[in-house]
């Protein structure tokens, strides 16, 4: 075989390489996020929500571990692309360091993608075989369906389309595209006789383009699925007391008109708030919470004695709340 023809066997079967090597990765993303599904079904997500956590700090140390977990990864598949010797991927410095930018990207942004595809699931299992399934349907099958496309010329456009506005929004075929765009750098180097440069636009640049972009989309629409409540509540402060739309007329029961805060106010203590005492008797009360019952009981005193009502200053009053985890909270 001449040089030119053997370089076009090597070239194949790396491009046949690099469609099989988007197996494992799809498997990554599925089996990464079912962590974070298993903490939400357990209500260890809800139990640092309500000691003071905020969503930005949740899943922003869930995609800072996520992408720590990738890169070790990352770090041994190029190892071993070094020990086999694959020079399409790793024949100079430069491809070895774009090769792994390539799937540390890949990571960022699948990792951003199945935080919020984890939100679609219920069971650790379920979460990942879908996201798993997700990531290999998008990626290997699409590939493949693509390349069909643009071999034949009737469907050329159409393909092309599809990879611009739905494809390339997707990691894992972005991935694919990638390391085939990597393995035919080395037939091009010789049948043209230049070099070119792996962060080139047509073979790395479009790709990591693609893949960090979707991964802020990704990650900022995570915040805005747990955050939805608190940017209602921000929006109602901003907007609840302008003068272009009257305030809502105040419920029955609740003396005076124009806008009002949503303070909860707890009772002086009646029959039902016997629980409540029993804690506080019993010592197992905390004493911010004891002193903070203290100071509103004598608020509502100071109310009642000017004789504005107990309620008074308040659009909702709560008597005795609580929140009672069951036995098995914690199953060890």
């Amino acid at each position: 075989l001449t040089k030119i023809a053997s370089l076009y066997i090597d070239t194949f079967l790396t491009l046949i390489a690099a469609v099989f090597l988007l197996l494992p990765f799809c498997y990554i993303p599925g089996t990464l996020a079912m962590f974070w599904v298993r903490e939400r079904e357990l209500h260890v997500k809800h139990v640092h929500f309500v000691s003071g956590v905020t969503p930005l700090q949740y899943w922003l140390v869930a995609l800072v571990y996520d992408i720590l977990c990738v890169a070790v990864i990352d770090t041994c598949f190029v190892i071993i692309l070094i020990l086999y010797g694959n020079d399409e991927f790793i024949g100079t410095p430069g491809r070895s360091w774009a090769t792994y930018f390539l799937v540390f990207s890949y990571g960022v942004s699948a990792v951003s993608l199945s935080l919020l595809l984890s939100s679609l699931f219920k069971s650790a299992t379920g979460a990942q075989i879908g996201i798993s399934a997700f990531h290999f349907i998008s990626g290997f099958v699409l590939l493949l369906f693509s390349s069909i496309l643009e071999s034949i010329p009737s469907t050329y456009d159409f393909a092309e389309f599809m990879k611009q506005a739905v494809f390339r929004m997707l990691p894992p075929f972005v991935l694919g595209e990638g390391l085939i765009n990597l393995s035919v750098v080395a037939l091009f180097e010789e049948v043209l006789g230049e070099t070119i440069s792996p962060w080139d636009w047509k073979v790395l640049g479009r790709p990591l383009a693609y893949m960090y972009s979707s991964a802020a989309l990704y990650f900022l629409l995570v915040l805005a699925l747990d955050s939805k409540s608190d940017m209602r509540a921000f929006y109602r402060y901003l907007f609840g007391s302008s003068a272009s739309s009257p305030p809502a007329p105040a419920p029955a029961g609740v003396g005076g008109g124009g806008p009002r805060s949503f303070e909860m106010a707890t009772l002086p203590q009646r029959p039902g708030a016997r629980a409540v005492a029993a804690a506080g008797a019993a010592g197992s009360e905390d004493e911010d919470v004891a002193e903070e019952r203290r100071l509103v009981r004598a608020y509502l005193r100071e109310q009642e004695a000017k004789g504005a009502g107990a309620e008074a200053g308040a659009a909702i009053a709560i008597e005795s709340l609580r929140k009672v985890y069951p036995p098995m909270a914690v199953d060890s």
